[in-house]
């Protein structure tokens, strides 16, 4: 029976006709696939030492007969919370070491962020720009905290987003300086946003329109304000090679890609980075897209 479906609790009594329960515990916590399922035995033994064993066989929870139904159902209920509280628990766990993964591959790329920064460092402090070398080598450390610790809260202060966005395009450009692409760039909003996280959510949607556009010979990147009462609303939208919206929910997945590597390199992690830094400023990113006719990233930050 295990075998076909896996129970989300189990009752055992020690004594059950040509079965032990408590070898029957021992199996099921012996087994990596059902060790976490809890186990409550119901049994009229009530031998301290019968006891002890249960609960040293990894059992979670010993109710000794006579016993009424409501307080069985009240320690079944019990358990079944923990149990979907601890699964939801590794679960964002997982998302955490996964996030870890996405913040740690922008980290390594040495043309992405820290490299950057620190080539800047360096014409900073060579120029005797003080105040910029200083701001970028916080920058730095900031960047390495984050990708050692996961969970740094941002650090919000006032973005011009209109200064970030060409920021940004201006790095991607001159990377791809022999490229004829133009930035359409409408009035934005400023946000409240952690500075460090902000750029590196840009970069990722920059560097996509970038590459998604490689093949269009007069590619456009248009980022616009979209009036809403709740939110400072920032599109980004280009004229790339776009992507079939029966997919979408496969974007924001972290190593899940819709194109091919043959056809546009990347690990599937940027969309998936971009997607945890605004949720962790309390917005939302949305994806519309059609094949070879673009892609539309929309940003949505709290007011």
């Amino acid at each position: 029976m295990m075998e076909k479906s896996k129970p989300h609790l189990v009752l055992l009594d020690i004594k059950m006709e040509g079965m032990d329960g408590l070898e029957l515990c021992r199996h099921f916590k012996s087994d990596e696939e059902t060790k976490e399922i809890p186990v409550i035995f119901m049994t009229s033994e009530s031998d301290p030492a019968m006891i002890k064993k249960g609960f040293e066989l990894g059992c979670c929870d010993y109710v000794v007969k006579p016993f009424t139904k409501e307080e069985l159902l009240a320690r079944v209920k019990t358990h079944l919370e923990i149990y979907s509280k601890r699964r939801k628990l590794e679960a964002a766990n997982n998302e955490l070491s996964l996030f870890c993964s996405a913040i740690s591959h922008d980290l390594r790329s040495p043309l992405n962020v820290t490299q950057m920064l620190a080539d800047t460092l360096k014409e900073d402090i060579r120029a005797g720009n003080t105040e910029d070398a200083l701001k970028i080598a916080s920058m730095i450390e900031r960047l390495l905290s984050f990708s050692k610790m996961c969970s740094i809260e941002p650090e919000y202060e006032t973005l011009d987003m209109n200064v970030l966005v060409r920021d940004i395009f201006d790095e991607c450009r001159s990377a791809e300086p022999e490229r004829n692409i133009t930035l359409i760039e409408g009035s934005l909003s400023q946000i409240n946003g952690d500075d460090v996280l902000v750029r590196m959510l840009v970069k990722n949607l920059m560097t996509n329109a970038f590459k998604f556009t490689r093949h269009r010979q007069n590619a456009v990147i248009t980022v616009s304000a979209i009036p809403d009462e709740s939110y400072v609303v920032i599109s980004f939208k280009d004229n790339g090679a776009g992507f079939d919206m029966a997919y979408a929910d496969k974007l924001f997945g972290v190593f899940q890609r819709l194109h091919l590597d043959e056809e546009y390199e990347g690990s599937g992690i940027g969309l998936a980075t971009a997607d945890r830094i605004i949720k962790r400023h309390g917005g939302r990113i949305e994806a519309y897209g059609e094949v070879d006719k673009g892609a539309e990233f929309t940003l949505y930050f709290p007011k």
